[in-house]
């Protein structure tokens, strides 16, 4: 938890850093992030004749308003503070709890609950309990007029303006071998050139929490500038000269990385990387999917026979339909790029290819996923809170940060195979995690780090699904009442509705209206509006897809 640490001492945390725990429901960022519009946040300066503590109220609300590099906020410093104040070095997500105190006749201590900080770097930490923080503040007159000559290095921000400022955008890094595009979810103020904040993000490289994901830019690369042609669309992302004397391929590398990022901005149209604001000539290549997309149908298993769903007709899958339907499954995930699946049935585990292998006598505890590489994960009766990966033979074992009462109770894969999210119910609580996956010279799993814990509003979790490559849908249940909600990986979670008796649910293409639900008498539900509506499909079982 390197990045927590860091984040509590930028911040003088007063306690302990904990695991974050599932904190307060956000309304999480659109999947195309949309240029800001409508009304801008614009906060008063500071008033002639002001007090003290209306500075500092002034000063805290002015936090808000990241436009011009804070140009509102610094008004109400004097102009030596103003100079070296970094509001952006973190952003403290305050709660209910706040306090002044008056300690000196030019001081005051600022004291609140803190539910979330993001730091310089647009990485979201969230804490549940809330953690208490306090800051010092001072005052100087300045002709005749109080500002304020000593702040931390912070801006505090309610939830409320938190969630309507700021944004959850994803910057794009390459797993190990370059094959697929793995994303960073950061958090920028909208109205503070996001556009800048991701392309300096994806420059600068992953987050701690992606230890296997990597960049195309070469050490001590630098973001210049950005300009957005408003007529056509363009960026053209100014960078650091030492990226000319990068290989073509890594050049190559580097536009594709920029070109998914920003690429989720509904203004930007195109992406072109210059030096010195001279554009540099890049040969153009296919790029990679940032969202892996599989079949639009559900697939299903029902009336003995397997396939997409479309209507009331079954499209059966070539080569293995016959071998998933003769093994009388109770659960089945498909990659449909190798024609592979892994299975529950009542004899065991199986993966199935063009034959069919037994993995594990007894039942899973889970519905077995497979990933990519053809390894089929599991858990084993005896083993409730650990993972065992299955691949050519071999076998290991995952624990993770969870007790060992604690039950795994789903994982899936993620379709770029970076990442894996699982859910854990342990003592009363139910909980996501999502952790990225190692891998071996020849791409086999070889083990599991950095788990990282999302925000959901379940006591116990009863499924979950990659909604798209930054979502995870689940099914939790609060209060003895089963719901849906959407997670961001790195961001904030919000309810997606209540389906009818829902047991699982399964990822399609398009985020949330990819979704699919099959309720507890197998009829299949999917989002529509503020709610979900009948497919008029039933099924004896839903698939993952992979």
């Amino acid at each position: 938890m390197r990045k927590v640490a860091l984040i509590l001492a930028v911040l003088s945390l007063t306690g302990c850093a904990t695991i974050p725990t599932t904190g307060p429901v956000l309304v999480a960022g659109p999947n195309t992030v949309e240029s800001p519009t409508g009304v801008e946040f614009v906060p008063a300066g500071p008033a002639e004749g002001a007090t003290q503590r209306e500075i500092f109220d002034g000063f805290i609300s002015a936090g808000s308003a990241p436009q011009n590099n804070f140009r509102i906020a610094r008004s109400f410093l004097t102009e030596e503070a103003a100079l070296i104040w970094n509001p952006t070095r973190g952003t403290a997500v305050r709660g209910i709890y706040d306090a002044v105190e008056v300690t000196a006749a030019t001081e005051m201590t600022y004291t609140t609950e803190i539910v979330s900080v993001v730091d310089e770097e647009g990485v979201l930490t969230s804490f549940e309990p809330a953690k208490t923080f306090e800051w010092s503040f001072s005052f100087s007159l300045v002709n005749g007029e109080w500002r304020l000559s000593e702040v931390p290095d912070i801006s505090v921000v309610s939830e409320s303006t938190f969630s309507s400022a700021y944004g959850e955008y994803a910057a794009y890094f390459f797993n190990d071998n370059r094959t697929a595009l793995i994303p960073d979810v950061r958090i920028f103020a909208r109205q503070g050139n996001p556009v800048a904040s991701v392309a300096r993000a994806v420059i600068a490289g992953p987050s701690t929490y992606l230890p296997n994901a990597s960049t195309a830019f070469p050490d001590a690369s630098e973001l210049v500038s950005v300009l957005v042609d408003a007529d056509s669309g363009g960026a053209t992302v100014d960078v650091s000269d030492n990226v000319i004397r990068a290989s073509i391929t890594d050049q190559q590398d580097m536009l594709a990385q920029l070109r998914a990022s920003l690429g989720e901005f509904a203004d930007v149209t195109a992406t072109a990387m210059s030096v010195n604001q001279s554009r540099l000539t890049i040969p153009s290549v296919p790029g990679l999917e940032p969202n892996p997309r599989v079949d639009d149908r559900p697939l299903i298993l029902s009336d003995n026979s397997f396939g997409y769903a479309t209507g009331s007709e079954i499209e059966s899958i070539p080569l293995s339909s016959a071998s998933i339907v003769d093994l009388k499954p109770t659960s089945v995930s498909f990659d449909a790029s190798t024609n592979a699946a892994a299975i529950a049935a009542p004899t065991g585990v199986y993966l199935v290819t063009d034959q069919t292998q037994k993995k594990l006598g007894d039942a899973s505890l889970i519905e077995p996923q497979i990933d990519g590489s053809g390894s089929v994960w599991w858990v084993k009766p005896d083993s409730p809170n650990r993972i065992f990966v299955s691949t050519d033979g071999r076998g290991f074992y995952v624990s993770g940060p969870w007790s060992s009462s604690a039950q795994i109770v789903g994982l899936e894969v993620s379709r770029e195979d970076a990442r894996v999210a699982i859910a854990v119910n342990d003592f009363g609580r139910g909980f996501v995690l999502v952790s990225s996956i190692s891998y071996d010279r020849v791409g086999r799993p070889t083990s599991l780090s950095d788990f990282r814990r999302l925000t959901v509003s379940a006591d116990s979790i009863v499924d979950l699904a990659w909604a798209d490559s930054t979502h995870v849908a689940i099914l939790g249940s609060r209060n003895g009442v089963v719901h849906a909600e959407v997670a961001t990986v790195g961001g904030s979670s919000r309810l997606i509705g209540r389906p009818q008796n829902p047991t699982r649910i399964s990822g399609g293409n398009g985020g949330v209206a990819g979704l699919v639900v099959m309720s507890s008498d197998g009829q299949l539900w999917k989002p529509r509006g503020g709610g979900w509506e009948s497919t008029g499909v039933f099924a004896d079982v839903l698939a993952t897809q992979h």
